[in-house]
């Protein structure tokens, strides 16, 4: 008995040394040890990500498990990695970043794969300080074959503006991996057919995006679009495109037939407020219920009359709706109007809110401040 409870013991305390501090006693208390579940031995890779990245044991196991980590036995190759990403110009955090993204650059020749790739981005003319960006938000870039020629169509694409094309690259890494002749430019020529220009799809391209939607579907949903309401080639095409872009054709018609059949909005309503806000057809139904009974109820607004304000569907409720609610309806009660509609006050930022309709009325409404503290913190006052 003592034997197996010293060899439990030497295990729990080896585990300990390759764990976080913050889930250490936790993982003593909670978690049982056996010789199934915990390796005698780590491998060596990692042991170095786990002493030299912070992994968690059970994440460093699973790295080491990759083909271009296991056969590595020495902090040679990683170390070489780690200070050729140094000399490129990148941070000890920007490295701990790449690296706990892609753990699988540890494991790169620098001399044969590494540098050339770098050598190559520089000689086509990428900045230091863009090169440095590209490899922090997408390191596979120097893992990927034939990535330098996407990097060079997507600057060229954003006007070499390398504000846009960092904007483009950083949220949307799998632009670099795709074909430029069969994904991107049918995409491209597709949204050009429905009156999108080159500036209108960086600015889609650096928030959210459709390109890896199938090619059908992308032209269902820009027709879509259109059948709601909004012309192709208006400013806000493709903020509808954005809004709708990663729902089905029946999920986008399913929302808009609740509005009909829950609130009595007519086809002309529902397109009248996607036309100002297409995401009201991406809402949930349980946020949708909350927001218009908490207006019909409260507020006194009319529900067909909603259609026409929907950008009060977009405000928090517990954050705008009610904290600015009760700000404004203390004021009534007290005599003291304003000449702004409850939509203009849901619509300020929180700071022009609080320069406009609580700050100067705290000594005539004594605890305004602290109530619309109250209510924004989630504790509606009685």
């Amino acid at each position: 008995m003592c034997s197996h409870l010293s060899s439990q013991l030497k295990r729990a305390i080896y585990s300990s040394l390759f764990s976080s501090p913050q889930c250490h006693y936790h993982h003593l208390l909670r978690s049982p040890l056996s010789t199934q579940t915990q390796p005698k031995e780590l491998p060596f890779i990692a042991d170095y990500l786990i002493s030299s990245f912070g992994f968690s044991l059970d994440r460093a196991l699973k790295a080491s498990a990759n083909s271009h980590l296991t056969a590595i036995k020495s902090s040679a190759r990683p170390e070489a990695v780690v200070k050729f990403l140094t000399d490129t110009g990148l941070s000890h955090s920007q490295i701990k970043s790449v690296v706990s993204s892609r753990p699988t650059l540890l494991g790169s020749n620098v001399d044969k794969t590494l540098k050339p790739k770098v050598r190559e981005m520089i000689e086509e003319g990428i900045p230091g300080e863009v090169l440095v960006q590209i490899i922090r938000y997408n390191p596979i870039v120097l893992q990927l074959k034939d990535t330098l020629p996407l990097l060079i169509f997507w600057r060229d694409f954003v006007g070499n503006d390398n504000k846009a094309f960092l904007k483009v690259i950083s949220r949307n890494p799998f632009l670099i991996s795709l074909h430029i002749d069969k994904h991107i430019l049918p995409r491209i020529n597709l949204l050009k057919e429905y009156g999108s220009s080159n500036q209108d799809m960086v600015s889609l391209l650096g928030r959210k995006n459709c390109f890896c939607r199938n090619l059908d579907c992308i032209r269902q949903l820009l027709d879509l679009i259109e059948e709601l309401g909004i012309p192709r080639g208006s400013r806000m095409f493709l903020w509808g495109l954005d809004a709708i872009a990663n729902l089905s054709i029946g999920k986008i018609k399913s929302n808009a037939e609740f509005f009909k059949n829950t609130y009595g909005w007519s086809q002309e309503e529902v397109c009248a407020a996607f036309r100002k806000l297409p995401h009201i057809l991406v809402y949930s139904e349980e946020k949708v219920r909350s927001t218009m009974n908490f207006l019909m109820s409260k507020a006194g607004f009319e529900a067909r009359s909603i259609a026409s304000k929907p950008r009060l569907l977009g405000c928090s409720l517990e954050k705008v709706l009610i904290p600015r609610y009760i700000v404004l309806s203390a004021l009534e009660s007290k005599g003291i109007k304003k000449k702004c509609s409850f939509l203009s006050a849901c619509l300020a930022s929180e700071r022009r809110f609080r320069e406009i309709y609580v700050v100067p009325y705290e000594k005539d409404v004594p605890g305004l401040g602290e109530a619309y503290a109250a209510a924004y913190g989630g504790k509606v006052p009685v």
